[in-house]
């Protein structure tokens, strides 16, 4: 099935994650190795679409790789800086993908969690935060590209309604650009 604005998102998608605790972002160690979890995006559609808080918007994100400086300084930084307003505007939780393995996304993920949301924030006033290994699903449809021998995925944004399951935005980069995939191309679309 083709991924595009106003088509359903696909069943059975499944991305490896570990946990990362935002209620004390001061604690947070990225060194600490925990086991992945399975993260099925089918009970986070329906859990969302049956929010008694409205908040029934999932955005994923993807980037081409953990630690590098297009990502990790100005593609998902924004993100995290405006977590309070992605919820207001009723996104329940934001999955960052990457090709990664889950352990290096965790730990990329918990370093900007540090440096970027705000210690002590009410985390009910936040979507649920998610960095994932993307177990080939950006592959799965044509979003990847190689780049010195490493697979990488391509840079995007989706925003799914899981309401009725159908993407509302999808903005994938063709050029070496945030303009697609960035805060402002999914706040524009909420």
């Amino acid at each position: 099935m083709p991924l595009e604005n106003s088509l359903p998102f696909p069943t059975d998608v499944k991305f490896l994650y570990i946990p990362i605790d935002i209620r004390d972002t001061e604690a947070i160690n990225p060194l600490k190795c925990e086991q992945p979890l399975t993260l099925r995006v089918d009970s986070l559609i329906s859990k969302l679409a049956h929010s008694y808080r409205h908040d029934t918007n999932l955005l994923i994100v993807s980037v081409p790789g953990a630690w590098t400086p297009m990502c990790g300084e100005h593609h998902i930084p924004p993100f995290l800086l405006n977590l309070e307003k992605l919820k207001h505007l009723h996104v329940g939780a934001i999955v960052i993908i990457g090709t990664n393995d889950p352990f290096v996304m965790s730990g990329w993920g918990k370093t900007l969690v540090k440096e970027y949301v705000e210690s002590g924030t009410d985390i009910f006033a936040m979507p649920r935060l998610f960095f994932a290994n993307d177990v080939g699903f950006s592959k799965e449809h044509g979003l990847t590209v190689e780049v010195g021998g490493f697979l990488r995925n391509k840079r995007y944004a989706m925003l799914i309604d899981c309401k009725d399951r159908r993407i509302k935005y999808f903005g994938v980069e063709t050029e070496r650009k945030i303009d697609k995939s960035g805060l402002d191309a999914v706040l524009a679309r909420l």
